[in-house]
């Protein structure tokens, strides 16, 4: 008898800490985290997983941070899975990336569960809605969880689970005036360049990117009212994390480049300055060398380096001459200096 008191102690325990990873209170999902929901509902398949890839899936559990700005989900590549413990093992892989903020079950298969002052019992997402992408954004929304515009929001195509590049929810085409560079990247480096053109008005604002192995990019951006120097150090120390962070995703000694200086595209010699400045002669000149596609013409370092210097020594030159016709220097203090300088 005592036993199996301590086995109904125990169920009630288990099941007391199951319902507690339940959210609870007011809950506000990030663009980000929205689009993932939307994106759990479909089952959207993950080229790591055989068994789910490259097709849609029934959705199993998701989980999201307090704050709304992180989340993890499973999906279930079969007829029927078991959920067991994963509610555990998402809010952990949740918890790993969310930045101190707890995370907790939000929904299982299409209910919501997480319950605020509006969605006090689950709530089901039909199927058939899936169909609506648009529809089932409203109904989020109007039960607390959404405070943005979902008209923002990017298309799904119902018959692969993919982001629509270039479409919305509401399935209208996005006109925003991209650069051409940017207009051919994924969704997420468009509302990247949205918040870096129109988030603020500093003054300086520098966009940096590096090319992966996948011929997709990772990228970083700084805007400040300090100076270009300092927002582009900033820029390229973003950017920088992601290659020391997984450097095999991307090509031996790849490096950052600044590609845009606010909204203007750099030429192909600030594009070598500027990763010079950052990384060294030695490494930046490597770089170029070994992957010129980066410029938008192949360029002989050795010898834009020999213009380059020629350059500056003619400009030193006059610089002299001023000093000269000012009777700051002598004819022989000028020679002196003008013989040095081209030696």
């Amino acid at each position: 008898m005592k036993k199996l008191l301590g086995i109904m102690v125990l169920v009630l325990l288990l099941t007391g800490n199951a319902f507690a990873k339940v959210g609870k209170g007011e809950l506000k999902l990030s663009k980000q985290t929205m689009t993932n929901f939307l994106m759990y509902l479909y089952g959207a398949s993950n080229p790591k997983y055989s068994d789910g890839a490259n097709k849609k899936n029934n959705p199993m559990l998701m989980t999201i941070s307090k704050d709304g700005k992180t989340s993890h989900y499973y999906y279930c590549p079969y007829l029927q899975c078991e959920t067991g413990n994963y509610v555990f093992k998402s809010i952990k892989k949740c918890e790993q990336r969310s930045n101190g903020s707890p995370c907790f079950l939000f929904a299982r298969e299409r209910k919501i569960k997480w319950k605020n002052s509006i969605n006090t019992k689950s709530t089901n997402i039909k199927k058939k809605l899936l169909k609506e992408p648009y529809e089932i954004a409203r109904i989020v929304q109007e039960l607390g969880f959404y405070d943005k515009d979902i008209s923002e929001l990017p298309g799904i195509d119902y018959n692969t689970a993919k982001i629509k590049e270039g479409s919305t929810i509401t399935g209208k085409k996005d006109n925003y005036d991209y650069p051409n560079l940017i207009a051919s990247l994924s969704r997420s480096h468009k509302d990247s360049w949205k918040d870096y053109v129109e988030g603020g008005s500093e003054k300086y604002k520098a966009w940096v990117m590096v090319k992966r192995k996948d011929k997709d990019f990772s990228w970083g951006f700084e805007a400040d009212d300090t100076s270009w120097d300092d927002v582009i150090k900033k820029a390229f120390n973003r950017c920088n994390k992601y290659i020391k962070q997984k450097p095999k995703s991307y090509p031996d000694k790849a490096i950052c480049i600044l590609y845009y200086k606010g909204t203007t595209p750099t030429t192909d010699n600030e594009k070598i300055k500027t990763a010079r400045i950052y990384y060294g002669e030695r490494k930046a000149n490597t770089f170029f060398d070994k992957y010129p596609y980066v410029l938008n013409k192949k360029i002989n370092l050795e010898k834009e380096k020999q213009i380059e210097q020629s350059s500056e020594i003619v400009s030193q030159i006059k610089e002299l001459k001023k000093l000269l016709d000012e009777g700051i220097l002598t004819k022989e203090e000028f020679e002196k200096a003008k013989k040095k300088l081209l030696n």
